[in-house]
């Protein structure tokens, strides 16, 4: 128990390992995709810091060339009067600007009106109320930009840049140029970057100035007021990790505010693009991961199956041994085994009780062992053992042991000696006590003796009742048919004398007088001749049957004449039999088909082989006759049984009874099969060996 115990928490010991093992497999695996995502994400970070940094350097070289040309237009427009010298002049200024960059350009009175617009278009717009205007207005020779706007005259977002007219010293207006968000969204998209990665510049107050990506749906829009470059308008740049406002896409953020201008540029790389190189890796530390942690749990379940095995193993070998003890002790057989070269000798505790000593006190060895065996028999013993040493033979011999009480046991003792190089190595073998055995054997031996004297006076009674059957059997044929014989003479006679004094019921009586003698002696024959057939001696040899029915089918037409029968007999159909035997069970077969089919005006008999398998021979006697209701074919094979009134059919009901008794000498069988009105058909199965039939009464 201690041992089934301690294996039962090795196993589960050895599984809890393989479990932490696999735990701690996975646990070590993410942890290391998660510091190397965290690293690779602090790499992103770093990236999209310097790359805005770069990308606002870019911006602000953009908004300074745009300056510088707001700067020459603001002194174009305080030198020139003529308004048509400065349009061309604004032409001119526009064209040195790259294609697309900025849509139009137009001048503001002090008043906030529209005096000038490079499209041609009439003047006197008001936009007195901008937010950049304003600014402009309030103080200071500074760059101005706003946010974007839906232009009417060009149906395009664009943003306003500008700077202020000052004529001595005083606010006299604003010149502005509208820059396309389009073409600063493809300045910022000039990044190279991945699809899910973003450009964008903001304005001071949190509008979408452009984006590289989705910028017709960024404008308009307003960043949250959470964002840092917002919060903390005295940090120049920093990093930060949102979802995308425009679509939701996780990213991490790098921003720079673009000298001169207070607008942010920023840059999102998304965490999915940045992670992407990682995937293949993580595939592969994954299933690296996976097969490690498969090995551990198949190991561990192979070991804790081994454990379990040993376990099973030594519960099943402890009760074996158990079983052993057991049924050493029921069958009372001790085993013993000894070392040749050590001298050191086993015994099995049931040895131990067989010769009756305390295994504490006792030594087992072939020596002590030959001092519980009686004087007498010691040489035998000893020389048999020597010769199973030398001579490699196993031994099987009986001999008696002395108990310390006094009393004597006889035990058997089988033996063999192990050989190995040619040198006994080891010898074992059993003692099992037959006290009980040779008690019995001692008894039987006497009971044999009585029996054979039993036997003997058996026999010779036997043979005195068979002699007096034979002449019970004598006497009765003897005696019985001088009586019939001399009622049916005088029925005869009183027939034949006294005809005419006889009424009609009186010729009736004798008729039946006459026809119940006959019937008796016909039933005393065949009584007769089926005793005679239990005892009489078999010669079996070849018997052709096609030969037999042919000559009995002869016989049976010479009888009637005048019936028309058709005789199908298949020819060669042999079998092992006693001929003498033989031509009783095809005459009674025959005879009993011939009857039958007598109330048919074309009657049909044939006799056939059907089977002939498993060392039988099958053959079949059928005919077309009355037939018999199967409901009471048990009845066809019993003495005296008739299924026919005698009216209809003549008979004793002994026929199929022989018919069954002969088949069975010869070890065979026979059945039959008919149906009322419909013919019938008998089977009869005979060994093709013969066999040995002793003689059985009736």
């Amino acid at each position: 128990m201690l041992l089934k115990t301690r294996l039962r928490a090795y196993t589960l010991l050895v599984l809890l390992f393989a479990c932490l093992a696999t735990a701690f497999l996975w646990w070590q695996a993410l942890r290391s995709q998660a510091l190397l995502r965290d690293q690779v994400l602090l790499q992103a970070e770093q990236r999209s810091q310097h790359l805005a940094d770069a990308m606002a350097g870019q911006v602000q070289g953009v908004l300074s060339s745009v300056d510088l040309a707001l700067l020459d237009l603001r002194a174009q427009w305080l030198r020139t009067a003529e308004r048509h010298q400065f349009d061309g002049q604004v032409r001119d200024k526009l064209a040195s600007l790259p294609s697309g960059m900025v849509a139009y350009a137009t001048v503001v009175d002090a008043q906030g009106y529209v005096v000038f617009n490079s499209l041609g278009l009439e003047a006197g717009t008001f936009v007195g109320d901008r937010p950049h205007f304003s600014q402009h207005r309030t103080g200071g020779d500074q760059l101005g930009m706003g946010v974007p706007v839906l232009s009417r005259l060009t149906g395009e977002w664009s943003m306003v840049v500008s700077r202020p007219i000052l004529r001595q010293g005083r606010f006299d207006g604003t010149v502005h140029m509208l820059l396309s968000t389009h073409f600063m969204a493809q300045k910022l998209g000039a990044l190279m970057l991945s699809d899910r990665d973003v450009v964008a510049l903001v304005h001071p107050s949190g509008f979408f100035l452009a984006r590289s990506r989705d910028n017709a749906e960024a404008m308009g829009r307003q960043v949250p007021a959470d964002r840092p470059f917002l919060l903390r308008p005295d940090l120049n740049a920093g990093v930060f990790k949102v979802p995308g406002l425009v679509d939701g896409t996780w990213r991490t953020y790098g921003w720079e505010r673009v000298p001169g201008t207070g607008a942010v540029l920023v840059v999102g790389l998304a965490k999915d693009s940045v992670l992407a190189p990682l995937a293949p890796g993580f595939r592969r530390s994954m299933t690296v991961t996976a097969t490690l942690s498969a090995l551990l749990v198949v190991g561990g379940a192979l070991i804790a199956a081994l454990l379990w095995r040993l376990m099973k193993g030594q519960a099943a070998l402890a009760g074996s041994e158990a079983r052993l003890r057991e049924a050493q002790r029921i069958a009372a057989l001790g085993s013993w085994e000894c070392d040749i070269q050590t001298g050191r000798v086993v015994w099995s505790d049931e040895l131990y009780r067989l010769f009756g000593v305390d295994p504490g006190t006792f030594e087992p060895s072939f020596e002590r062992s030959l001092e519980r065996v009686p004087p007498e028999e010691r040489a035998a013993l000893r020389e048999t053992y020597r010769q199973a040493l030398s001579e490699g033979v196993s031994f099987d011999v009986m001999h008696r042991v002395l108990l310390p009480g006094g009393a004597v046991k006889h035990v058997r003792e089988v033996g063999m000696t192990q050989h190995e190089g040619g040198r006994p190595v080891r010898s074992l073998g059993t003692v099992q006590d037959v006290t009980a055995l040779r008690s019995a054997q001692i008894e039987l031996q006497q009971l044999n003796e009585q029996l054979e004297s039993r036997v003997d006076e058996r026999t010779a009674e036997l043979t005195e009742l068979n002699r007096e059957l034979a002449a019970f059997t004598y006497s009765v044929s003897h005696d019985l048919r001088t009586p019939l014989r001399s009622i049916h003479g005088f029925a005869h006679l009183l027939e034949e004398d006294e005809d005419a004094a006889l009424s009609p019921s009186g010729r009736q009586y004798l008729q039946r007088i006459q026809d119940g003698s006959r019937r008796m002696g016909q039933l005393i024959t065949d009584l007769l001749a089926l005793a005679h057939l239990g005892r009489a001696d078999m010669r079996q040899e070849r018997v052709n049957l096609s030969e037999l029915a042919h000559a009995l089918a002869a016989e049976l037409q010479r009888s009637e004449p005048g019936r028309v029968v058709h005789w199908e007999i298949e020819d060669d159909l042999c079998v092992m039999a006693d001929p003498g035997l033989m031509r009783v069970v095809m005459q009674n077969l025959l005879g009993n088909a011939w009857k039958y089919t007598g109330q048919r005006a074309v009657a049909t008999i044939s006799v056939t082989k059907t089977s002939h398998r498993d060392g039988m021979v099958e053959f079949c006697v059928r005919d077309n006759g009355a037939g018999f209701d199967m409901a009471y074919v048990a009845q066809l094979f019993q003495p005296f049984r008739r299924l026919h009134a005698h009216h209809e059919f003549e008979g004793s009901g002994v026929g199929l009874a022989t018919v069954a008794r002969v088949v069975r000498r010869h070890g065979g069988e026979v059945r039959g099969v008919g149906a009322v009105a419909g013919g019938a058909a008998f089977f009869v199965r005979l060994p093709e060996v013969p066999v040995v039939s002793e003689l059985t009464p009736w």
